[in-house]
């Protein structure tokens, strides 16, 4: 039997957790679709990622799905967004390097 106060603390974790998640799947969904991750900051998106791994790794060493699930979520929505910036940094450069010029 599950008690009480333990369901609790659960619920606010999972709840915390999707609210977290929610509040990051507009940028996402806006970068998907537009294909551009130009806006966004190279050093946020590594940050972010290693942070939602740490979060995971964590949350896998003390049995938490409550930090494990939503920091996973994240993870795989913005892990994309890191390899679109680096995959296409070197065209970005180029391109704000051109329109200095003009």
């Amino acid at each position: 039997m599950v008690r009480w106060d333990m369901f609790l603390v659960s619920l606010t974790g999972f709840a915390a957790g999707t609210l977290c998640t929610l509040a990051y799947l507009p940028q996402a969904l806006h970068s998907f679709r537009s294909k551009s991750v130009r806006d966004l900051s190279l050093l946020m998106l590594i940050s972010l990622n290693v942070g939602l791994v740490l979060w995971v790794s964590y949350g896998c060493m003390i049995y938490s799905l409550p930090i494990i699930l939503p920091n996973a979520v994240t993870f795989f929505l913005s892990a994309p967004l890191l390899m679109m910036k680096l995959r296409y940094r070197k065209g970005a450069e180029r391109r704000e390097d051109l329109e200095a010029e003009s």
